[in-house]
């Protein structure tokens, strides 16, 4: 960064936290509207599926809900990186909008969203099950 002072790259680091929060809710958008058509295709129809295009769609569900929890996984991974950073640039500015913020604990917004995805994934296994 050379010549960029601390404020700069707070105001970036900031700004990256801002974009991998907003990326993380449209990941999720996109996910529920995927689930939902998979889930219309599957059990709310006129045709009766065969039982290979049935087998199919689960596999596609549970596919996807894992591919979206390694997405949501990794996006956060980026937002907190750039939190502790702009955490870190705080002591140096006087700031104290990231270093103070309240502990997430077992309650965390990430926490829900794991037990979200792992819901989503036991539904499609079991739809293996439940419904041949």
């Amino acid at each position: 960064m050379g010549d960029a002072s601390p404020k700069d790259e707070y105001l970036d680091a900031s700004n990256n936290a801002r974009l991998f929060q907003t990326l993380r809710f449209a990941e999720l958008t996109i996910f529920a509207a995927l689930t939902a058509g998979l889930l219309n295709a599957l059990f709310v129809r006129a045709v009766l599926l065969p039982a290979y295009a049935g087998a199919m769609i689960k596999i596609a569900g549970l596919f996807i809900a894992l591919l979206f929890l390694v997405l949501q996984e990794r996006t956060m991974l980026y937002w907190y990186h750039f939190i502790n950073r702009a955490a870190e640039l705080e002591k140096e500015l006087g700031f104290k909008q990231c270093s103070t913020r309240p502990h997430a604990g077992v309650g965390s917004g990430t926490n829900a969203m794991r037990f979200f995805f792992a819901v989503i994934i036991i539904m499609w296994i079991a739809s293996f099950f439940l419904y041949p």
